[in-house]
């Protein structure tokens, strides 16, 4: 995630400014009004330039303010007039509270600004609302949001925390999708109950087969299954093994005429999830890529970002195709045993 401090706003701005300008104003005012009294230890202080007009700027302030101001506020204190402590007073008082409206506003906008950056780094991230992960970000936002004050090194070191959290829940993980080639067709004109049961049967054949190789999570639809697997090997050797056992399941257990045929694909990646996420609330383009090189594979092969293979040991059973798919160079596998 990254962050920026808000820049100021034009109610901000107006607000910093008018600051500013109180702090000044304050300043000026509490030398024309104490000024003169420094001067009065001299003799004739009037007769020169600078005292004089000192007095005169005394005068003419008390004069314009100290009716207002008797209206409001008693003045008289220990028997003696204190007009010009309280004007002061309340001047620095003003310039005290615009000030510290201005921080604010600005520490409000901060906050606005942390809330939008981090619901993007959700969006982009996958986070899904409710999940564990979720509920970690929201923590820590709201620990930050509860501060007094949230500038800018504020904000980038609780960013800087909740990515090193979130970076916890991160995974190396592959993700392998498969779905049976026709299987409208497949189903036309057959018998409801042999079609039921050959997919209940495929499915068997299938949920054997990950667990075989230490299946993380499965996401089914009707005819098709996204499986998440801890290593690439086993995600590409669990697509080879269904593949190959369709074999005897179309010899030996189905009960419709057509044969089951699937297509395979595989990708892997860092995905934020924690194990009670189910699979198919996931949403990363890791598991995308996996769909998608599916859906572009030929019936009966695994269809693989080559990138995610290369450091296999299996890399020789892997042919390089001329496909590009979301920007990765695919590599197929195919089945080249003899049928048992």
């Amino acid at each position: 995630m990254v962050h920026h401090e808000a820049p100021k706003s034009i109610l901000v701005h107006v607000l910093f400014g008018l600051r500013k300008l109180l702090g000044v104003a304050t300043f000026a005012l509490i030398v024309v009004l104490l000024g003169p009294k420094l001067f009065v230890l001299f003799d004739n202080p009037k007769n020169a330039t600078v005292p004089a007009k000192l007095f005169e700027a005394r005068e003419y302030v008390l004069s314009k303010s100290v009716p207002i101001l008797h209206r409001y506020v008693p003045t008289n204190i220990a028997g003696s007039d204190r007009s010009d402590w309280i004007l002061i007073g309340l001047a620095i008082v003003v310039t005290i509270f615009s000030g510290a409206v201005a921080q604010r506003s600005q520490t409000a906008q901060n906050r606005r600004l942390l809330r939008k950056s981090a619901q993007a780094w959700r969006r982009k991230e996958g986070v899904k609302p409710g999940s564990r992960l979720d509920a970690e970000l929201e923590t820590t936002l709201r620990m930050a949001e509860s501060g007094k004050a949230v500038n800018r090194q504020e904000l980038l070191r609780v960013f800087a925390e909740t990515k090193k959290k979130l970076d916890t829940f991160g995974r190396e993980v592959a993700f392998l999708a498969i779905d049976v080639v026709g299987s409208a067709g497949m189903k036309a004109g057959e018998d409801h109950a042999s079609i039921q049961y050959d997919f209940e049967e495929y499915r068997k054949l299938v949920e054997r087969i990950f667990r075989a190789r230490g299946v993380l999570k499965t996401a089914w639809t009707p005819d098709g299954v996204m499986a998440c697997f801890a290593h690439v090997e086993d995600a590409c050797q669990s697509g080879k093994d269904v593949i190959k056992s369709l074999k005897v399941f179309n010899r030996e257990v189905k009960l419709s005429k057509a044969d089951f045929a699937v297509r395979c694909g595989v990708n892997a990646g860092l995905v934020y999830f924690d194990d009670s996420t189910p699979l198919e609330t996931i949403s990363d383009r890791v598991i995308d890529v996996a769909g998608h090189m599916q859906k572009n594979a030929e019936p009966n092969t695994v269809l693989v970002a080559r990138k995610i293979i290369e450091p296999l040991r299996q890399l020789e059973e892997f042919t390089h195709t001329s496909q590009v798919i979301d920007g990765y160079e695919a590599s197929v596998w195919r089945d080249t045993t003899s049928e048992r």
